[in-house]
């Protein structure tokens, strides 16, 4: 099998690489990060809880006043398994994989499974939309 999987980036670099106007947790890695650190892990939460790398829970603020609650994890930790991945010892399942086929086909099923949500969750939001219009439609016709 064939994966195009980019090289592993060291943490210190990818912190080095930060923007400069984006606020960061101190001592933790958001999950963009954790993906370019482990360019071979495929299921990252499964290889966090195997290797006990610390988590903590970011507040970041949306749109519409919604607050987001992502997960962070602790530098220290994402280096310690990106340097036992990188010789051999870490807790990683062929599952959590992105160079094994069990693994791509585990990732691939969980995209699915999360663009499935997504159409859901659009087609809810439409389906309120036309309840309101079809609403707003029935009290105007009323009010003649």
């Amino acid at each position: 099998m064939t994966q195009d999987i980019p090289a592993p980036v060291p943490v210190a670099e990818l912190v080095a690489q930060r923007e400069k106007w984006r606020t960061y947790p101190d001592g933790y890695l958001c999950r963009d990060e954790i993906v370019r650190a482990w360019p071979v892990v495929a299921d990252i939460e499964a290889v966090v809880r195997a290797n006990d790398v610390r988590t903590a829970t970011e507040s970041v603020p949306g749109t519409w006043g919604r607050t987001y609650h992502p997960t962070v994890f602790h530098a220290g930790d994402a280096q310690r398994v990106a340097d036992a991945i990188a010789d051999g010892t870490a807790v990683l399942q062929p599952l959590w994989r992105r160079d094994t086929e069990e693994g791509s086909e585990a990732l691939r099923q969980r995209i699915e499974k999360l663009e499935r949500e997504d159409l859901l969750e659009a087609l809810y939001v439409i389906a309120v939309a036309l309840i309101m219009v079809a609403g707003l439609g029935v009290l105007i016709l009323l009010s003649e």
